[in-house]
């Protein structure tokens, strides 16, 4: 039966399509400065040939601009450099702060999802239940949020101990993280020396009291696009890793649930329900799943299932009876024509068991009383496969009456 709860048919989580698009943002950004600081300085060379020129005699600026800049082109080169660095600094630090935002939403989801491992008992507790029956769950910003220190013991100070807190809940990391341990490391340090101290090192600027600047520290081109590299793949290890063992769907359902359920026209069918969300996701950049999948998404997010075992939709169930026929080897036929378990052999099937007055097998969506819309359990699944397992011979014959 379709798993919508823990396996997702979305190659990477919300948030690291987010963090995507802030980190092609970033690396534009840079490229498109790269270029033209290097034609930049190629053409100021060629119009001004000795360092003593006056760089007004080539650049554009206003006259009443014209004093604020370097009176030769050999201190512009300099100025021009400077500024370079700068630049590969500050994009050190947007570069970390896109992924620590990252690393910290990823995280949380991962708690949210699955709180049990703050015991050390992975799935035992399944967080969509906690934000159906409280909205503030899944609130990082609340008070009461209740996995803020844990979340902190990840995201904050050195990778050494990050890594160790991680592993701690969440199991062994993909060694692709855990052998970049010192590059992340790095570019903390490197990120902390820009935020905090100004491009210089602690040990020199933590309460500078000298008469000359230090110098700026050295980020290279070389480095940065390390720098680069390190995050996206760092980010998109770990992104793997949590959605495919601690969060599942967990992070669409959140948004369904708290941001895009359709509370005032909850009576609207499941299919229009899901249509109406993967619409949502699809326009947003989300295409990669089908109708089904959202279908049981909603029924899943929008049904008490603590009471209720059918949660699964009439067409999720015929594809799964036909996959596990088909994985049997066993054939159905019509007369001498093959052809698959369809929506008549259901219908047949549920009124000879009078399944619909038995929940453990079929129930009336609640959610849509004004009309004909079942749902099916996994066990009915299992029951008809059984069925038809035992003796397809006879089933056919059954069916085809």
């Amino acid at each position: 039966m379709i798993d919508v709860r823990w396996k997702s048919p979305f190659p990477y989580t919300l948030a690291f399509n987010l963090f995507k698009k802030h980190f092609t943002e970033l690396n534009n950004a840079y490229w498109a400065f790269v270029p033209a600081n290097n034609t930049i300085k190629s053409l100021a060379k060629k119009n001004l040939k000795n360092e003593s020129d006056d760089p007004k005699k080539f650049f554009l600026i206003p006259d009443d601009e014209d004093r604020r800049m370097a009176p030769t082109f050999g201190e512009w080169k300099k100025s021009i450099d400077t500024f370079a660095q700068y630049t590969r600094l500050n994009m050190v630090m947007l570069l970390s702060s896109c992924f620590e935002t990252y690393l910290r939403t990823v995280v949380a989801l991962a708690f949210e999802s699955d709180p049990g491992v703050l015991i050390l008992a992975h799935q035992s507790v399944d967080g969509v239940n906690l934000l159906k029956g409280n909205l503030d769950y899944g609130n990082i910003n609340s008070k009461d949020y209740l996995f803020q220190k844990e979340v902190d013991s990840i995201c904050h100070g050195v990778w050494e101990d990050r890594l160790s807190n991680f592993q701690h809940f969440f199991g062994s990391l993909p060694n692709t993280v855990i052998d970049r341990k010192d590059d992340l490391d790095n570019l903390r340090k490197t990120r902390n020396n820009i935020g905090h101290f100004f491009g210089r090192t602690k040990e020199k600027y933590s309460s500078p009291l000298v008469l000359s600047p230090s110098d700026i520290q050295s980020v290279s081109h070389t480095q940065l696009l390390k720098f680069f590299a390190i995050v996206f793949n760092t980010a998109e290890a770990i992104d793997s890793y949590l959605q495919i063992n601690y969060i599942g769907s967990y992070d669409i359902m959140k948004l369904y649930i708290t941001r895009k359920r359709p509370y005032e026209g909850i009576s609207k069918s499941s299919v229009l329900r899901a249509r109406e969300f993967k619409k949502y996701l699809g326009e947003n950049g989300l295409l990669r799943a089908d109708l089904d999948y959202f279908i049981n998404l909603v029924n899943l997010c929008d049904i008490d299932i603590a009471h209720n075992q059918c949660i699964y939709c009439a067409r999720t169930c015929i594809r799964e009876i036909n996959e596990q026929l088909k994985n049997r080897g066993i054939t159905l036929f019509r007369d001498t024509h093959e052809r698959r378990f369809n929506k008549s052999d259901l219908i047949k099937i549920v009124k000879s068991n009078q399944w619909r007055t038995n929940h453990e097998y079929c129930q009336r969506n609640p959610l849509n009383p004004q009309q004909n819309e079942y749902l099916y359990s996994a066990k009915a699944v299992d029951e008809i496969v059984k069925m038809v397992a035992a003796n397809p011979a006879e089933f056919n014959i059954y069916m085809n009456n």
